[in-house]
């Protein structure tokens, strides 16, 4: 069984990344499909050569068939009982949380994330050996502006440290999965990559501890093309501290997805799969060779 560092090293080792196929995707093929869509995302051949890690539900977990030859494979825990020392005797690498509370539910002063239910899934991944992953997603607010995306994303991160501090969690021993600072899907404001990178960096600097190895990226529903770009530009700044990849889902799965869910045809699906996920990677490279680093 890998080490925490090893597993934390294995997702980060560039120019790969993390491919998240969640309920997003198995909304898009249809429950009743979701495991062959699953299984066939996971036998994508070349997948590894892009890819390093998968995440994915439980349910699709569960369902797996035992396989030495693909990406790590990781958990999105769902449910409290969810047995972490099951999913590591089963092959988990690692496991990931994300708790958003709708921002109809959030109280004046507070933020959009449960803090402490990621700090403790943390604590205990940590004790049983098992990687970590804290995501925190910007709600989608419609028209809002970036500075409105740049200061929720502020106080949930900085909301998150704090509550990690307390309760004792190695930052050392933790990835987080993040979303980039940019507009509402609706805001007719243009921003550019640049400006993106710019405002990602500093709440990363302001809130992500030295000592944590590294940070993937949401798409945050943009298309693939801006998504990578703006990526490209976020992980080409040489001044940060750990390694920045993508963690990408909905840009990196929906055209597969519904090309599977319309004929279930796995060598098309798997075609654009795999295109999309070169082109994610493709994006960590420039970005290495524009900071003077090297794969």
């Amino acid at each position: 069984m890998r080490t925490i560092d090893e597993t934390a090293a294995t997702i980060l080792e560039p120019p790969k990344g993390m491919l998240v196929v969640d309920e997003y995707a198995e909304a898009l093929v249809g429950a009743d499909r979701a495991h062959r869509f699953t299984e066939a995302v996971l036998h994508t051949e070349g997948l590894g050569d892009y890819v390093s890690a998968v995440l994915l539900t439980p349910e699709a977990f569960a369902a797996l068939r035992p396989s030495g030859s693909r990406p790590l494979i990781g958990v999105r825990m769902t449910t409290p009982e969810i047995s972490l020392a099951h999913l590591a005797g089963r092959g988990a690498a690692f496991a990931e949380w994300r708790e958003n509370l709708s921002p109809l539910d959030v109280p004046l002063g507070s933020v959009h994330i449960g803090a402490e239910v990621l700090a403790r899934g943390a604590a205990a991944a940590q004790a049983a050996g098992i990687l970590p992953v804290l995501t925190i997603a910007m709600p989608e607010l419609g028209a809002s502006s970036i500075t409105v995306s740049q200061a929720v994303t502020t106080n949930a991160l900085l909301a998150l440290r704090a509550e990690l501090d307390r309760v004792g969690v190695d930052p050392s021993r933790l990835l987080l999965r993040i979303n980039m600072v940019i507009p509402g899907l609706s805001n007719p404001v243009p921003v550019d990559s640049e400006q993106v990178a710019r405002l990602t960096t500093a709440l990363l600097e302001k809130g992500v501890p030295a000592q944590t190895p590294g940070v993937l990226l949401l798409s945050g529903g943009q298309p693939l093309d801006q998504a990578c770009a703006r990526l490209q530009a976020i992980a080409a700044d040489p001044g940060h501290p750990w390694q920045v990849t993508y963690g990408f889902s909905r840009s990196l799965v929906a055209e597969a997805a519904e090309a599977w869910g319309r004929a279930q045809n796995a060598a098309e699906s798997g075609r654009v799969l795999l295109q999309n996920c070169k082109r994610a990677s493709e994006s960590v490279a420039a970005a290495l060779v524009s900071s003077g680093a090297r794969s």
